[in-house]
C-alpha cells in the first residue's frame, strides 16, 4: 500500500481527544484515487478520440453502443437511464437532443402507453461506427495492453465483482447519511 509522506498524514481524533483513526492512508481511499485518476486519463482521450471521429459526446456514444447492444436493437429510456446510471431528467434532455440531431428516434412501445421505445437511426448507427473504428484500438492499447491475457480476465472479474456490490446501495456505517437521519417515508 502506498503511503503518503509524513507531512501529509492526518489523524482525526475522537471526541476524547484521542487519535482514532488514520483514514488519509486507508487502502480504499488510496485505490479510489486510484481509480478516478485511471478514469480521468483513459476516459478523457477517449471522449476527445470519439467526438473527432464522430462528433458524438461521451453520453451519446453510451446511449447508441446501449441500444446497439440490446438484443432487440432498442429499449425504453427507463432501462438506459437504469444502465447507465443518469438521472430520468438528464437522460429526457440528452434523448431529446440526440432525438434533434437525428441519432435516434422513439417509437411507441407496445405494450405502455406512457413508454417509448427508443431505436438508433441509420444516422446514429453510421456516427456510432466511426467512434468505434477511433476508441477501439484505442481503448485496446490504454487500458488491457500493458495486461497478460490472465491479467485481463482477472481485471473484468475483479471490475464485475466491485460493480455488483457497488450496486446494492450505499453501505450504512458511521458518517453516512444513513446512519446520520432516516430516510424520509
Amino acid at each position: 500500500m502506498r503511503r503518503p509522506p509524513d507531512c501529509c498524514t492526518v489523524r482525526f481524533v475522537s471526541d476524547g481527544g484521542a487519535a482514532s483513526e488514520d483514514l488519509v492512508n486507508d487502502e480504499a481511499v488510496a485505490l479510489y484515487g486510484d481509480i478516478l485518476r485511471l478514469t480521468d486519463s483513459i476516459g478523457g482521450r477517449s471522449e476527445r478520440i470519439i467526438r473527432e471521429a464522430s462528433g458524438l459526446g461521451g453520453s451519446e456514444f453510451e446511449v447508441l453502443l446501449r441500444l446497439v447492444r440490446h438484443p432487440e436493437g432498442r429499449s425504453t429510456s427507463a432501462r438506459l437511464a437504469e444502465d447507465l446510471s443518469f438521472t430520468s431528467g438528464g437522460l429526457t434532455r440528452l434523448i431529446a437532443r440526440m432525438e434533434q440531431a437525428g441519432l435516434l428516434i422513439r417509437h411507441p412501445h407496445p405494450d405502455d402507453r406512457r413508454a417509448a421505445l427508443l431505436e438508433p437511426t441509420s444516422q446514429g448507427r453510421q456516427r456510432l461506427q466511426q467512434a468505434l473504428r477511433a476508441h477501439v484500438p484505442q481503448i485496446n492499447q490504454d487500458l488491457l495492453g500493458p495486461l497478460t491475457p490472465v491479467e485481463r480476465l482477472i481485471l473484468r472479474e475483479l471490475v464485475t465483482k466491485v460493480l455488483l456490490n457497488s450496486a446494492r446501495g450505499p453501505v450504512a456505517g458511521r458518517g453516512t447519511a444513513s446512519s446520520a437521519a432516516p430516510e424520509p417515508p
